[in-house]
């Protein structure tokens, strides 16, 4: 039987077919994995195949890469490398050439490309990947789908490794991720893809932070994208809001009067309970990171020495502004 068909049958509602299929799949990988990880990027690359059989070559493929158990996963991104490497060239150029082809979301292409680089980067294998995804992302002749898969891989790629392993290549990978955040991209998937990577980013854009004209643009760019109509990309970006406060505190002045403080308001007293909470949450992380900053100066006062960070009181002068809304919210 042909793999097409028995991965088609992994989403029967037929027990017995379900069956047949699991044990096939099972015993593919017991008598030669690398033949069966081979088989499954074929089926995932081939366009004509359905796309119930594609996701689910997908899906297998990523779960001989990966697993929820940290010990397990670890196992599998070793096992990964002791395969020939003709065998792994092979099965990255299938996967990275699906990216875009699926007419599904979200796309399983970018999650097997995500989780062989998470297996090979930290090693200083596959090089070129991330330059690669950024083409994809910048190119005009990309497609919508090309482009929205290519920013999920690097979204996922950036939540799963260490951010230490990225950080030189922290320009590239914004560069891709602003782009397509930008309020000129068309496509609200793209937008969205983009803006969920760059939350999963910002612990190694550290050295861009420090930069203000890149900061101003960073910061430009996801305030736009919280007054997107676009539910999901607006929570998003709200979340990148909090997540930068937590991160970059000390670099946020200049921005909390005139975008800050009003952005998240509003999102405080919209009746969608998702943005909502994205706006109690901002200003609950400046009340922690403030109350942290006190202890601190409470700390070096008596150690007779001057605090490494100061607090700026946002939450103070917020709180006659804040309160009235939140007791509406009760």
């Amino acid at each position: 039987m042909q793999i097409v068909q028995i991965l088609e049958k992994t989403v029967s509602p037929d027990k017995d077919e379900l069956l047949v299929a699991k044990n096939f799949l099972e015993q593919a990988a017991a008598t030669n994995l690398p033949g069966f990880i081979r088989a499954l990027s074929d089926v995932l690359a081939f366009a004509g195949n359905s796309p119930v059989a594609r996701m689910a070559a997908g899906l297998q493929l990523k779960n001989q890469l990966t697993s929820k158990d940290p010990t397990i996963k670890y196992q599998y991104q070793e096992r990964w490398l002791t395969f020939p490497e003709d065998m792994r060239e092979y099965v990255k150029k299938n996967i990275v050439g699906s990216l875009g082809t699926e007419s599904s979301r979200p796309s399983s292409a970018a999650q097997c490309v995500a989780y062989v680089a998470v297996a090979e980067l930290p090693v200083g294998q596959w090089p070129n990947l991330m330059q690669k995804l950024v083409d994809n992302v910048v190119n005009e002749k990309s497609t919508e789908m090309e482009r929205e898969s290519t920013l999920e891989a690097i979204g996922y790629i950036c939540q799963d490794i260490n951010s230490e392993i990225l950080e030189h290549q922290s320009n590239q990978i914004l560069t891709a991720i602003i782009h397509g955040m930008r309020k000129s991209e068309p496509s609200n998937h793209v937008r969205l893809a983009a803006t969920n990577a760059l939350l999963n980013s910002l612990e190694f854009t550290k050295a861009n932070f420090e930069e203000t004209a890149e900061r101003n643009y960073i910061m430009e760019v996801v305030c736009e994208a919280t007054q997107s109509t676009d539910t999901q990309i607006c929570v998003a970006a709200l979340q990148c809001l909090v997540k930068i406060l937590t991160l970059y505190y000390q670099h946020m002045e200049a921005y909390m009067a005139q975008a800050l403080f009003p952005i998240t308001l509003e999102a405080m007293k919209s009746d969608n309970e998702q943005i909502s909470l994205q706006g109690i949450e901002f200003w609950s992380n400046v009340s922690d990171e403030e109350i942290d900053l006190a202890i601190e100066a409470q700390e070096a006062a008596e150690a007779g020495r001057p605090p490494n960070r100061v607090s700026r009181h946002y939450a103070r002068g917020a709180l006659q502004f804040l309160a009235p809304v939140l007791m509406e919210k009760l």
